[in-house]
């Protein structure tokens, strides 16, 4: 049985399982595709089911750029290189992640940074090598190397 406003029945389906997928948690367009590929939509239902999720408010770049930087930054202390090369690995705009990033205001960031920092200092204690070690921490949660520099000639 085949409603020929929107597709087959099967497309309805994929469509009621797409946006019960994006009311659980922020997606973004990448991911959906993913899920939708993988409970074995055909590649020409996608950029319908895709549209109307945008359309209903289910997907929205910005706001899960911006859901996912604040997540990443305050909650996970990623440095800002670690959280851009997810996104852009997810295909985001170069402009959508700039304007998602500015939602982290510096002095929180740098807060964020030293207090990262910090924690990686006690549990390393006296070492001989401990700052090499905390560089080597904040340069693998994707702080810049100038950032981590700040952060070590403050101590």
């Amino acid at each position: 049985m085949t409603n020929t406003a929107y597709g087959s029945d099967t497309d309805k389906a994929f469509l009621e399982k797409a946006r019960r997928y994006c009311a659980i948690a922020e997606q973004c367009e990448s991911g959906v595709r993913q899920k939708l590929i993988g409970w074995g939509a055909s590649p020409d239902t996608l950029a319908p089911i895709i549209e109307q999720l945008r359309a209903e408010g289910y997907l929205d770049d910005m706001r899960y750029a911006r859901a996912y930087c604040e997540s990443k930054v305050l909650r996970q202390h990623w440095g800002r290189m670690k959280v851009v090369y997810q996104l852009r690995a997810k295909h985001f705009s170069r402009e959508t992640i700039d304007r998602a990033m500015e939602a982290i205001g510096d002095e929180e960031y740098r807060r964020m940074l030293h207090e990262t920092a910090l924690r990686k200092r006690v549990e390393l204690g006296s070492r001989p090598d401990a700052e090499r070690r905390v560089a080597a921490f904040l340069a693998s949660r994707g702080f810049s190397a100038s950032e981590i520099s700040q952060e070590i000639n403050l101590q």
